[in-house]
C-alpha cells in the first residue's frame, strides 16, 4: 500500500519563502557580475543567486586554466579566501602533506623561515591554516579586516606559487636522520621530522588506524596522503620538488572568496601570479575504488591492528569489522539527488535511539559502538554505505554481513511498509533540522561552505550546483509527498539487497604485541638506513643537522612581511546591550536582536551544594537525561523524535565557572539550553520540564539496558581520545594540582574522568545489573534531587531573540519556572564550600608520567598565574604569546621535531601551561620549558608587543554567533565592562610589565606541576617521577 506522507510541502515552502524573501539578492548585486565580463584576466562564466544562503555565486575562468568561485555575501564581514589543488598522492610517503608544510616555510617574495607562522602575529585573522585531504590540498584563511585580507592573500599566493622549498625545510618538516644529541656525534642516530612525528601520533590512534587501513584497502589507488611513517622515510627531496611543479599550477587551482569585500581586488592579485605561468592542459586524474578494478562482486580483507588496553576486554573480543556496499559514483552530476536521499536514509538507519542498526547492533550487545567508517560516505568517486562495529569476537565479525542483512529484512523493510511507521515522523524531523539550519547564524559560515564544496570541486563537480540545496530539498519533498517511505524501500532493494551490488568486508584482527611490532619495524628501518653509513656519512649528517639547528635559532628579518599595527585594533570592544527583568523573583537576561525567527533560551542553576563525591558522576548524569529510557510519560524513541521535530535541539550540562577575581574560587552550575522556531518555543520548555523532573532512573529493565549501553559507549575509544588531545589531558593533570577549578575539571573531563568511566565499565562487566541497581542508580537519583531541590534560589534565565520573540518567551519561562517545586534540600557541609575551604595545591614540584603505549608523547609544565581581572593576568596572556612565537616554536617544533608546542595561558583559571604535542622526546621538552623561564627577562621591543597583541585580539575580536552575544556575563560573570577593562589592560601592557610578570610567575615561582603522557618502555623516566597507569 502506498503511504502518503504527512509532510506539509506547501507549509514548508511558505516557511522557506518567507525566510528568503527578506534576503534574496537584489538586482543591483546581480548586475555587478554580468556573464562574459572580464575582470583582470578572469571571465565570468556564471552568476547565480543562492537565496537559501543569502548569496550570489559567481563562477570565473582564467586563461591559464584556473577556476575561481566568489560567493558575494553582502552582510557578512568575515571574509574567506582559499586556494585548493588536486593532489593525488603517488604513494604513501606523505608528499602532499609534507609539501603543504614546506610551502609555508618561505617564498621568493617573503624569504623568511616560516612566514605562515609569523603572519599569525601580524594579522587579526580568525582562521589561518592549510589542510591535506585524500586527494586535495587547500590553504584557507578568514578575517574581517580588509587590509589584513590583502596582506594574507599576498603571503598565501606567494607561498603556494613561488615557495623556496629549501632542502633544510624538507628535513625539518618531512623527515631526517639526526643524532639524539645534535651536539654529540657519538650519540645514537634517530628519525626526526614534524610530519613524521605527527603521523606517528595519528597512527597511535586505533580509530584512525582502522579507518586509514580500510581506506587503503577499498581504495588502493588513493594512497595515504598524510603519509605512513614506515613510508615517509622513503621520500626524497627531489620527489617533493617534482610534486610541486606538477600540481601547484594555476590550471590545477581552484580559488575561492567569500564575503562582502570587492571581488575585483582579489582577482587582480590572483592574476598577478597566474600570468607568470603558461597555459597547461589539465585532464582530471580521478582515482577509482577497488570496485571498478575487477569484476569481483565481493572482497574480504583482514589486517592486524592494536588492542585497547583500557577496555578491560580480552583480545579475542576486540575484532573490529565492517561491511561496505558500493552505491555508485558521486561525481556523476545525476547522482546529486540520490546522494541526498541516501543521507536521509543513513540518518534513519544509524542516528539516535530510534535507528534500527543502533537498536539491533549496539543496544542488543552484538557490538559496543559503530566503527569510524560507518555511515553514508563520499570519498572522491566512491559513494558507499558502511556498517561496522568495534569489539567483536571472531565469530561475530564473520557473521556481521548476514546480521546486518537480517536487520534490513526483518526490521527496516517492514517499518517502511507499515502504515503505522514512526519513520514518517523521523523524516519530517530530519527535514525540519535542514530547514532550521538555513536560519541559524554562524560566524564561520563562509568557511563551512568552503569545506563542503572543495572535495568534489577539485574532482570536477560544479560547486554552484552543490550549493543549491533548496532545489534538492524541494524535489525531495515533492517526491516524498507522492511516494512516501517507498523512496527508501526502493533504495534498499536496488542496492543493499541486490545481489549484483558489490560489497567490501574489512576486518582488523587484534594483536597484543602490535605496539612492539610497530616499534621493531621502526628500529629495523632505522638500522637499514644507518648500518651502511660510513664515518664520513655520519659526519655529513652531523654537520648538516648542526647547520639546520643554527638556522632554526637564527634571527629572521621579518620586516619584509606585511603587518597590521596597533592602530588596527579598536580601542573599544563590542558591547551587547542587555535588559534584565524579573520573573517569579528570578533574573532573566534578555538580548534583543534579529535572530531570523529563532529563539535561543537558557537556564542556569547553582549546584554548589552537590556533595563532592558526586562531581565525577556529572558527565554520566547529564548524558542520562537524553540517553536513557526516556521519561515517565514518553519513551526515549518518541522523546528523541519530538525534540528533533519541534526544536533545533536541547541540551543539559554542568558548568565549572572560575571566579574572574579569584583563582582559588569557582562555581558549579547546571545549565539547560534550547533552540526553536518562534512558533515552536513552547515545546522547548515543556521538554525541559519533562526531562529534568521525569527522567526514569528506577531499576526497571529498559533503564538498566540503556544505562549499560551508555556506560559502554562512554568507555569506548578513551585511549584514542587521549591520543588526539594528549597535550590537553597532560595539561589537565598538571593544572589539577594547582587550582580547585582545574581539579574538578580533571575529575569531570580529564584523565581522572577517563579512569573513572573505565572503572564504571569494569564494574558493569564484573557485577552486571546488580552494580547498576544497588550502587549507580541511587547515586543518579540523588544527583537529580540536588539538581531540582539543592539550591533554594532556583534557575536564572537568558533569552535571545527579536522583541516579539523575547516578549512571548517571557510568559513561557514564567510558566516553566512556576511549575518547578519550590522546596529545597537542607544544606550540607559536603558541597563545594568544603572543597574550597580545604583545598591545598602543590607545595613542591611534582613530576608524573601517565604510562600509555603511544609512539609519541605529550608534555605539560604548569604554573600558577593571576586572576582574569588583574593587570598581571593580561601581562601573562601577552607573555605566553611571546614565549611561544619568539622561542618555544623553534625549540619544540623545529628543533625537537614535535608537531606542536608552546606556552598557553588560561585567563579564567589563571594557569600557565607549557605543552608539547606528538613529541618524540617529551622529557627533553620539559627541560626546554624549565630553561626558558628567564627568557622573558631580557625585555621586549615595541614590535614584539604589537605582534603578541595582534595574536591575542584575533580571538578576542573573532566574530561570534548571535546566540552568544552577551552570554559571558550570564555564564561566567564577565560583563561587557569587565571585558573592556581587560581589553584596555592588554593594550596598555608594556615591556616592564612583561619582565615583572616573567620574574614573578616564572622565575621566582618554584612550584612546577609536570606531566608527560607516553610509553615508559621508551622514555624510561627516573625514580623522581610518579608513574600513573591507566587501565580498566
Amino acid at each position: 500500500m502506498l503511504r502518503r506522507s504527512g509532510l506539509n510541502i506547501h507549509r514548508t515552502r511558505q516557511v522557506i519563502q518567507r525566510f528568503l524573501s527578506g534576503s534574496t539578492p537584489d538586482r543591483a548585486i546581480l548586475s555587478k557580475y554580468p556573464i562574459g565580463l572580464n575582470l583582470h584576466g578572469f571571465e565570468i562564466t556564471e552568476t547565480t543567486p543562492i537565496p537559501e544562503f543569502s548569496l550570489v555565486a559567481v563562477g570565473l575562468q582564467h586563461p591559464s586554466g584556473g577556476k575561481h568561485l566568489h560567493l558575494h555575501a553582502e552582510n557578512d564581514t568575515n571574509n574567506v579566501f582559499s586556494v585548493a589543488f588536486k593532489t593525488n598522492p603517488p604513494d604513501s610517503t606523505g608528499v602532499p602533506h609534507i609539501l603543504e608544510h614546506t610551502t609555508l616555510c618561505g617564498s621568493e617574495k617573503y624569504p623568511v623561515r616560516d612566514p605562515f607562522f609569523k603572519m599569525t602575529n601580524r594579522s587579526l585573522s580568525n582562521f589561518m591554516n592549510a589542510m591535506t585531504g585524500h586527494d586535495y590540498t587547500f590553504y584557507p584563511f578568514a578575517t574581517t579586516n580588509a587590509q589584513d585580507f590583502n596582506n594574507l592573500l599576498d603571503v598565501y599566493l606567494s607561498s603556494v606559487f613561488e615557495p623556496r622549498l629549501n632542502y633544510n625545510d624538507f628535513l625539518q618538516e618531512g623527515w631526517r636522520l639526526e643524532h639524539e644529541d645534535v651536539n654529540d656525534i657519538n650519540s645514537k642516530i634517530t628519525f626526526k621530522g614534524v610530519v613524521y612525528n605527527e603521523m606517528k601520533g595519528q597512527y597511535s590512534n586505533s580509530a584512525y588506524y582502522f579507518y586509514i587501513k580500510f581506506l587503503e584497502s577499498i581504495y588502493p589507488q588513493l594512497h595515504n596522503s598524510g603519509g605512513d611513517p614506515k613510508n615517509i622515510t622513503d621520500l626524497n627531496y627531489e620527489d617533493l620538488i617534482e610534486f610541486h611543479s606538477k600540481n601547484y599550477h594555476p590550471s590545477n587551482a581552484r580559488s575561492f572568496t567569500y564575503g562582502n569585500l570587492p571581488l575585483e581586488g582579489h582577482l587582480r592579485k590572483l592574476n598577478d601570479f597566474y600570468t607568470r605561468f603558461g597555459k597547461r592542459s589539465k585532464s582530471l586524474d580521478i582515482k577509482q575504488p577497488i570496485f571498478t578494478q575487477t569484476n569481483n562482486k565481493s572482497f574480504d580483507i583482514v589486517a592486524p591492528g592494536p588492542i585497547d588496553a583500557m577496555s578491560g576486554k580480552e583480545p579475542s573480543s576486540q575484532y573490529n569489522s565492517s561491511i561496505t556496499w558500493n552505491l555508485g559514483n558521486p561525481l556523476d552530476e545525476n547522482m546529486k539527488y540520490e546522494v541526498f536521499k541516501w543521507k536521509i536514509l543513513g540518518s534513519l538507519l544509524f542516528d539516535g535511539h530510534n535507528s534500527p542498526l543502533y537498536q539491533e547492533l549496539i543496544e542488543s550487545g552484538y557490538g559496543e559502538d559503530f566503527s569510524p567508517n560507518s555511515g553514508v560516505d563520499i570519498t572522491t568517486s566512491l559513494f558507499s554505505l558502511t556498517v561496522g562495529l568495534n569489539f567483536l569476537t571472531k565469530e561475530q565479525a564473520a557473521n556481521l554481513e548476514s546480521k546486518v542483512v537480517d536487520i534490513i529484512k526483518s526490521k527496516v523493510l517492514p517499518e517502511l511498509e507499515s502504515p503505522e511507521s514512526n519513520y514518517d515522523d523521523r523524516v519530517q524531523a530530519i527535514v525540519h533540522q535542514i530547514e532550521l539550519n538555513f536560519k541559524k547564524h554562524k560566524a564561520n559560515f563562509g568557511f563551512g561552505l568552503l569545506n563542503a564544496i572543495v572535495p568534489s570541486w577539485v574532482n570536477g563537480l560544479d560547486p554552484i550546483k552543490q550549493l543549491q540545496v533548496d532545489q534538492t530539498l524541494t524535489k525531495f519533498k515533492e517526491d516524498y509527498s507522492q511516494n512516501g517511505l517507498n523512496i527508501f524501500k526502493d533504495l534498499i532493494n536496488d542496492t543493499l539487497l541486490n545481489p549484483e551490488t558489490k560489497k567490501f568486508k574489512f576486518t582488523m584482527e587484534p594483536r597484543e604485541d602490535f605496539p612492539k611490532v610497530i616499534a621493531e619495524e621502526e628500529s629495523t628501518r632505522l638500522d637499514l638506513k644507518t648500518k651502511s653509513l660510513e664515518p664520513e656519512d655520519v659526519k655529513t649528517i652531523y654537520d648538516r643537522n648542526l647547520k639546520l639547528a643554527e638556522e632554526q635559532v637564527k634571527e629572521q628579518d621579518t620586516d619584509v612581511l606585511p603587518t597590521l599595527t596597533m592602530d588596527d585594533i579598536p580601542k573599544r570592544g563590542e558591547f551587547y546591550p542587555l535588559q534584565n527583568i524579573s520573573i517569579n523573583e528570578k533574573t532573566v537576561s534578555e538580548r534583543v536582536v534579529d535572530t531570523n525567527g529563532l529563539v535561543y533560551t537558557y537556564a542556569l542553576k547553582s549546584i554548589n551544594n552537590l556533595p563532592i563525591k558526586y562531581h565525577k558522576y556529572l558527565p554520566l548524569f547529564t548524558n542520562c537525561l537524553t540517553n536513557l529510557a526516556g521519561t515517565v510519560s514518553t519513551p526515549i524513541t518518541d522523546l528523541e523524535t519530538k525534540i528533533n521535530m519541534k526544536t533545533g535541539g536541547i541540551s543539559f550540562n554542568y558548568r565549572i565557572t572560575p571566579n574572574p577575581y579569584n583563582t582559588s574560587d569557582f562555581k558549579l552550575g547546571f545549565s539547560i539550553s534550547g533552540l526553536a522556531l518562534k512558533k515552536d518555543a513552547k515545546h522547548v520548555y515543556d521538554l525541559w520540564y519533562e526531562i529534568i523532573t521525569q527522567t526514569k532512573l528506577e531499576a526497571e529493565e529498559d533503564v538498566l539496558d540503556k544505562l549499560s549501553v551508555l556506560i559502554k559507549n562512554m568507555a569506548q575509544n578513551q585511549i584514542n581520545n587521549i591520543a588526539d588531545r594528549g597535550h590537553s589531558y597532560a595539561s589537565g593533570v598538571s593544572s589539577s594540582k594547582l587550582s580547585p577549578s582545574k581539579y574538578v575539571s580533571d575529575l569531570t573531563n580529564g584523565l581522572t574522568q577517563i579512569q573513572f568511566v573505565s572503572e564504571l565499565n569494569s564494574n558493569l562487566e564484573s557485577r552486571g545489573e546488580e552494580f547498576l541497581t544497588s550502587e549507580l542508580l541511587p547515586i543518579l537519583q540523588e544527583i537529580q534531587q540536588h539538581i531540582l531541590y539543592g539550591e533554594p534560589e532556583g534557575f536564572k534565565y537568558r533569552l535571545v531573540g527579536d522583541a516579539e520573540i523575547v516578549k512571548e518567551n517571557e510568559l513561557l519561562l514564567q510558566d516553566f519556572d512556576s511549575k518547578l517545586a519550590k522546596n529545597s534540600l537542607p544544606s550540607t557541609n559536603e558541597g563545594l564550600d568544603s572543597l574550597l575551604s580545604s583545598w591545598k595545591g602543590l607545595t613542591a614540584s611534582e613530576k608524573t608520567l601517565v604510562n600509555l603505549p603511544y609512539q609519541v608523547g605529550y608534555s605539560s609544565l604548569a604554573k600558577q598565574g593571576a586572576n582574569y581581572a588583574s593587570k598581571d593576568g593580561a601581562a601573562l596572556q601577552v607573555l605566553s604569546q611571546l614565549y611561544t612565537f619568539k622561542h618555544l616554536h623553534s625549540k619544540i617544533r623545529e628543533s625537537n621535531g614535535a608537531y606542536g608546542g608552546g606556552l598557553n595561558y588560561d585567563g579564567l583559571s589563571g594557569i600557565l601551561n607549557y605543552y608539547s604535542y606528538r613529541d618524540p622526546n617529551p622529557v627533553k621538552s620539559i627541560e626546554t620549558f624549565t630553561e626558558s623561564f628567564d627568557y622573558g627577562l631580557k625585555g621586549w621591543t615595541d614590535a614584539d608587543l604589537q605582534q603578541a597583541k595582534l595574536r591575542i585580539f584575533q580571538s578576542v575580536d573573532a566574530p561570534i554567533n548571535v546566540s552568544s552575544q552577551g552570554s559571558s556575563v550570564f555564564f561566567d560573570g564577565i560583563s561587557d565592562e569587565l571585558r573592556q577593562e581587560r581589553r584596555e589592560n592588554f593594550l596598555s601592557v608594556n615591556s616592564n610589565d612583561l619582565v615583572d610578570a616573567a620574574q614573578k610567575y616564572l622565575v621566582d615561582s618554584d612550584i612546577n606541576s609536570i606531566t608527560i603522557i607516553g610509553d615508559n618502555d621508551a622514555l624510561k623516566v627516573g625514580d623522581d617521577w610518579k608513574v600513573r597507569e591507566l587501565k580498566a
